[in-house]
């Protein structure tokens, strides 16, 4: 081969060496983008899913309520809600004055100096039809559709019982002839030709024997859409499996709402509505693996409610290319 046709062969060469680094440095540039959108997709999905669980977790602390979130594994969705207070009354003086401006109309009941905290409403001994009425139906957040709480502190002055108090015809809570502590709500439903309306009251009752006379004992009703639940002193005494909305809150709250007066006194109200954060999507290619919770409850406090979660709370993502990253909800209510 004489020389020319030697240069002329290593000149090709190396337009192919050229043209094969080009084809290289084309071929690493699409995969390290590549490679970079699925981590940046892939941490976004773990943010977003411990974003919405501190914020629930915050929420129970700073509030001192209930929080909840929601796992929707087929929508690859969740969803943070929980309890903020619109009403707390403490019984300190006639007229009834309570937070946010909520100021009741008296016609009966009286102040009485040995309450639970400072004085209490009483309503012992007061002729029929004594009762309160607080005009909580003009507030918009009262607004119980997501669910409620609602709490107060309760001393029976004899063996009797009777409706302690009402929330429009929305929800209202009674005490039993036996000292059993009595719950219900009305939920809304639709009809087959789309129509809304209230239905039947959906009740749940305590063993009876929790309230006794002459003895403040702390109720809380709660309801979240998830369950209906009743505590005393702390404890939980019943719960009900339900999912309704709540009807509408078209009336005042009044206690004492029944013909009777009630036979005791009220101390320390407080009502609050469940409201939820904007439902969160995972990123495209990203979902919940199979088995994992559905929901995540934190107690007023911040920690797990053990009563839903005995032990910590597990849940997996898993990523477009197989693999699994975990997050891990301790007792304690810190998100890892």
């Amino acid at each position: 081969m004489s020389a020319r046709g030697a240069g002329r062969r290593a000149a090709f060469t190396l337009v192919e060496l050229i043209i094969v680094i080009g084809i290289l440095s084309v071929l690493i540039g699409v995969g390290v983008g590549l490679v970079a959108r699925i981590q940046v997709g892939d941490r976004a999905a773990v943010g977003t899913v411990q974003s919405v669980l501190r914020s629930a977790r915050n929420w129970s602390v700073a509030r001192d309520a209930p929080a909840r979130v929601r796992i929707d594994a087929q929508g690859s969705t969740i969803q943070a809600f929980g309890a903020t207070v619109v009403g707390t009354w403490h019984f300190e003086d006639l007229p009834i004055r309570g937070a946010f401006g909520s100021e009741g109309v008296s016609l009966g009941g009286r102040i009485v100096p040995d309450g639970f905290t400072g004085s209490a409403l009483s309503f012992a001994g007061e002729p029929a039809r004594s009762r309160v009425e607080i005009p909580v139906q003009l507030d918009p957040a009262f607004d119980l559709a997501r669910g409620f709480s609602i709490r107060c502190v309760v001393r029976l002055a004899g063996g009797a019982g009777g409706e302690l108090l009402a929330i429009g015809a929305s929800a209202g809570l009674a005490v039993g002839e036996d000292g059993a502590v009595r719950a219900w709500f009305a939920p809304a439903i639709v009809t087959d030709d789309g129509e809304r309306r209230r239905g039947g009251r959906l009740g749940l009752s305590t063993q009876g024997g929790l309230l006794r006379a002459g003895r403040w004992s702390e109720v809380e009703v709660q309801y979240d859409r998830a369950r209906l639940a009743i505590l005393v002193d702390g404890a939980l005494a019943a719960h009900l499996v339900e999912t309704a909305e709540v009807w509408d809150v078209e009336g005042p709250l009044v206690l004492s709402p029944s013909g009777a007066a009630f036979p005791g006194a009220i101390d320390a109200l407080v009502v609050a509505a469940v409201t939820g954060e904007e439902r969160r999507a995972l990123p495209r290619g990203v979902e919940f693996a199979p088995g994992g919770p559905t929901e995540i409850v934190f107690a007023a406090g911040g920690g797990l409610d053990r009563s839903v979660h005995q032990e910590p709370v597990r849940l997996a993502l898993r990523l477009g290319d197989g693999r699994e990253e975990r997050i891990l909800v301790n007792l304690h209510g810190t998100v890892e």
